[in-house]
């Protein structure tokens, strides 16, 4: 007679079915199916998520944020393609290169901070950052340029900025060099956000009385000369020593 299955191993099954990082609403489809195997069970739901804790506490898998999981079996697997189709709704070039980008940071890029192999994207408009670490709760702000970056970026709003740096929380400053011509990322390099000092953020004019956002101030941020490292070279280098020696700077 075949062993029944317990709670844990059914889950595990239905979890090892799915993509590296997936959220416990993936997980919630197969309800049917643990109804099946336990129909007298009133508390799948409950039973489902305590299941993926006892996972967790295992090492099998890795809590990410509320409701987003991790599995540690499957090596993250580096993509240098940009899908903009994904920003098929926008008309504004600038809207479309963002959405594409992000989108291709969240499965790409990792926390340097810590072992977290997931970095999550802020809400829209949040000050300074882009996206945060829910593990170490370092934050990263990425930057983007079809071609090769200067000596010189544009920044964020000015005065969250120098607010920030006053703080000690910069973030982390990923920069990302794409190629629009064949959708590939080509360049990847990161500068530690303590780098970034206030006298190397200019403010700029602000904007004028009849724009959209009249009287918002953004800044240039001068970068030459401040240690980085490389992530994307053009393939992804080991997450490893990337780590390590973001960690010598």
């Amino acid at each position: 007679m075949q062993k029944a299955l317990t709670w844990k191993e059914l889950v595990h099954d239905v979890v090892s079915a799915l993509p590296r990082d997936f959220m416990l609403a993936d997980v919630l489809k197969y309800r049917d199916r643990f109804e099946r195997h336990f129909p007298n069970n009133r508390f799948v739901d409950a039973k489902i998520r305590q299941s993926l804790q006892v996972l967790r506490d295992q090492g099998l898998l890795r809590f990410v944020r509320p409701g987003r999981y991790e599995r540690t079996d499957v090596t993250p697997v580096f993509s240098p393609l940009l899908d903009f189709s994904v920003a098929a709704p926008f008309v504004s070039s600038a809207q479309i290169a963002r959405v594409a980008l992000e989108t291709w940071a969240s499965f790409n890029l990792y926390c340097l901070d810590c072992e977290s192999d997931a970095l999550d994207r802020l809400p829209n408009n949040t000050p300074v950052a882009d996206f945060k670490c829910f593990v170490c709760e370092r934050t990263y702000q990425l930057k983007a340029k079809d071609g090769r970056f200067g000596l010189r970026i544009t920044g964020a709003a000015y005065q969250p900025t120098i607010d920030a740096i006053g703080r000690g929380e910069m973030p982390e400053h990923v920069f990302v060099e794409f190629d629009k011509r064949f959708n590939t990322v080509v360049f990847v390099d990161a500068i530690p956000g303590r780098f970034i000092t206030a006298d190397r953020v200019l403010p700029r004019k602000p904007l004028a009385a009849t724009a959209r956002r009249a009287g918002w101030q953004g800044c240039n941020i001068t970068i030459s000369g401040l240690p980085s490292v490389r992530v994307v070279a053009p393939a992804g280098i080991e997450r490893s020593k990337v780590r390590e020696e973001w960690k010598s700077l």
